[in-house]
């Protein structure tokens, strides 16, 4: 697993308890309602995460089967926290390139903010499109462009303050990079998806403090890794991305405009 991808440490509870009421909720339950809208039994979560989708969907749809998997354990230990594992709950540790079912087991697949870290997104979608049952429905979303995600925009552009010239890119050449509609277009229909659906879904993010905005970003996603290894340490540049940003609201709370790309192929 590379740096990129990796949810380890205290990035998980930050992740869940900050990243996601800031940014996330909104999101999953639009998610959730879409994936529930075609009254699935079975649903297959890759990148669950934390589990912010499955909550949402199991409140939609009680009866579901939701096997909820992720790369990372650590991620998956906090989701269980929040909604313990029960008969129509199972989280599992799985690859999304590389998946442990058997051909046609799902009658639905839904992964939120995740495809953006897979390093062969084809592989992934392929995989989908194997275990989902035909006629099966794929609903996704991803980030969209940078600059129409302010929050992230403005911890990105502290961090080349701060840098000049020698920035951390991680958040320009990971989360917000994969928002060309064409593209994945392109590459559902090359998996096999048919009658492929694409939306921008735009909301604001919840006022939040530049202090949990640094937080949330500098220690509660991948970026910490890389802080960590070639920065000097997250922790103080959190306090220094908090700097920059409480000068730069008037010391307020901030909300900023959220656009996310929700997309739907059928198997």
């Amino acid at each position: 697993m590379s740096s990129e991808a990796a949810f380890t440490g205290s990035i998980p509870e930050l992740y869940d308890t900050v990243l996601v009421p800031m940014m996330f909720q909104d999101f999953a339950n639009d998610l959730a309602a879409e994936v529930a809208s075609s009254g699935p039994g079975t649903v297959l979560e890759t990148a669950a995460g934390t589990g912010i989708v499955t909550r949402a969907l199991h409140r939609i749809l009680p009866r579901a089967t939701i096997t909820a998997t992720d790369l990372n354990p650590a991620m998956l230990s906090r989701a269980d926290v929040v909604l313990p594992a029960s008969e129509s709950i199972r989280w599992q540790q799985a690859d999304a390139l590389d998946l442990p079912f058997p051909e046609a087991s799902f009658d639905a697949l839904v992964s939120q903010f995740g495809i953006m870290f897979f390093p062969d997104r084809p592989r992934g979608y392929a995989e989908a499109r194997r275990v989902l049952k035909p006629g099966g429905r794929l609903s996704a979303a991803v980030w969209g462009p940078l600059e129409r995600n302010e929050v992230s925009l403005a911890v990105q552009e502290a961090l080349e303050e701060l840098f000049p010239g020698r920035a951390p890119m991680l958040i320009r050449r990971v989360p917000f990079a994969y928002s060309d509609h064409t593209i994945i277009r392109g590459e559902l229909e090359a998996a096999g998806f048919s009658d492929v659906t694409i939306r921008d879904v735009v909301y604001r993010s919840a006022p939040t403090s530049a202090r949990d905005i640094a937080r949330a970003h500098c220690q509660g996603t991948p970026l910490a890794h890389e802080l960590a290894e070639e920065y000097g340490g997250p922790a103080q540049i959190t306090e220094d991305v908090t700097r920059v940003l409480a000068e730069r609201f008037g010391g307020q709370p901030f909300s900023g405009l959220l656009t996310a790309i929700f997309f739907t192929g059928i198997a």
